[in-house]
């Protein structure tokens, strides 16, 4: 099967923050790709497409957005419409129209706004896909599996209540998954994404690899990532990703902070 390749986005600000893109780097990631003849493509299109024709589309990226900062609304869908392009937000229902409270954010991100619910509506109107994210954006892998299933539950119920739509696609909250939770990711979603750091090829649609976008802030790893000249880079920053994740796991027992390191 072909490779595609999901791209990760957070917050679209100029903290510098590890989670942060800024919005001229956005601007000019997008215009590359549509200059370059790529369309940008919500999660669910891209799956839809794999479901219809055994294939992920060619000459695609699929674009997400984790967390549903506000600054989503001001500084990516401006350029997303100007490019015609799909995407993806995956929210946290239970921090709708508040703050990035959840955790210790990362250094530099500071406080920020959380999309409203009349926000997420008018995405949805305007064919952004609305994602959960779970309500809480809890370690789903430290919850036991009836918490996991309510959250994700809860948390598709409350975005289909507000915005009357179906929700088809989720992320594991800092991209923590077991069997059981694939299992139950399964069961509620078509489609779930993880961390894990690389395109995505004939994996299960509930485990779904995706790239951060931290790690290609350039347009020329940008260029290499869309030809496959840069999988070998990011199998071994996958690699360093999950010793480092392993090493401090205990070490931030009980804090989500670790779930912002894209490191």
């Amino acid at each position: 099967m072909n490779a595609m390749s999901i791209l990760t986005y957070h917050s679209i600000d100029v903290s510098g923050s590890v989670v942060s893109c800024a919005p001229q780097d956005f601007a000019d990631q997008m215009t590359y790709l549509s200059d370059e003849g790529f369309r940008g493509v919500s999660l669910r299109e891209a799956v839809t497409h794999r479901q219809l024709h055994g294939s992920w589309p060619t000459k695609s990226v699929a674009l997400t957005f984790d967390d549903g900062f506000a600054n989503f609304s001001e500084h990516a869908l401006p350029v997303l419409v100007k490019h015609n392009f799909g995407s993806t937000v995956f929210v946290i229902s239970g921090r709708m129209n508040g703050l990035n409270d959840w955790a210790e954010p990362p250094a530099g991100l500071g406080t920020q706004k959380m999309l409203s619910w009349q926000q997420a509506s008018e995405l949805a109107v305007s064919g952004v896909e609305i994602g959960s994210h779970t309500r809480t954006h809890p370690d789903l892998r430290r919850c036991g599996l009836e918490k996991a299933r309510l959250e994700m539950n809860e948390s598709r119920k409350e975005i289909e209540d507000h915005l009357g739509r179906k929700v088809e696609s989720f992320a594991y909250p800092y991209g923590g998954t077991s069997a059981a939770l694939r299992a139950l990711a399964a069961n509620e979603f078509s489609a779930a994404c993880t961390t894990q750091l690389r395109r995505a090829n004939s994996d299960p649609l509930e485990s779904l690899p995706r790239i951060d976008m931290y790690y290609i802030r350039s347009q020329r790893k940008l260029e290499r990532l869309l030809s496959g000249d840069l999988d070998q880079y990011l199998t071994v920053r996958s690699v360093g990703r999950a010793i480092r994740g392993a090493l401090t796991w205990d070490f931030r027992a009980g804090r989500e902070r670790r779930g912002y390191d894209p490191a």
